[in-house]
């Protein structure tokens, strides 16, 4: 079986540019802690990693539509997943192959990202009415 080459699109760049910088930082992500990067998460897990590029760069999509974006690309090779047998839960590793179509695309890009930062409105407060 031969497979159509995946045809990268912004979006497939992100998560992978988010997965090496989690990596470069000795950080392995699941596919939910993809999308809180992506989606501007800002927690424990994710406090340290809000200067990536790609931290809160796609705030309006879902995590089953990240997770789409995540499988095609380890469909294709250019994730994979490393099994920690401490969880015993799979974790997201940039591939050389993914890596380098990154690379090739950072090149061509002078900003690649608009980053939108979410402001944590409350969503209960207390009105003193006089």
């Amino acid at each position: 079986m031969n497979m159509k080459e995946l045809t990268l699109s912004i979006t497939h760049y992100k998560v992978l540019h988010t997965v090496a910088s989690l990596n470069d930082l000795s950080l392995y992500p699941n596919q939910e802690g993809v999308y809180k990067i992506l989606s501007g998460v800002i927690d424990d897990e994710t406090k340290e990693a809000t200067s990536i590029p790609t931290f809160g760069t796609l705030i309006s999509y879902s995590s089953k539509k990240i997770c789409h974006y995540i499988l095609a690309l380890s469909r294709y090779e250019y994730l994979k997943n490393i099994f920690d047998p401490q969880t015993e839960e799979l974790y997201l590793e940039i591939t050389p192959k993914g890596r380098h179509e990154l690379e090739l695309f950072l090149q061509k890009k002078k900003t690649p990202y608009s980053k939108t930062i979410r402001i944590n409105k409350p969503t209960i407060i207390k009105i003193t009415k006089k």
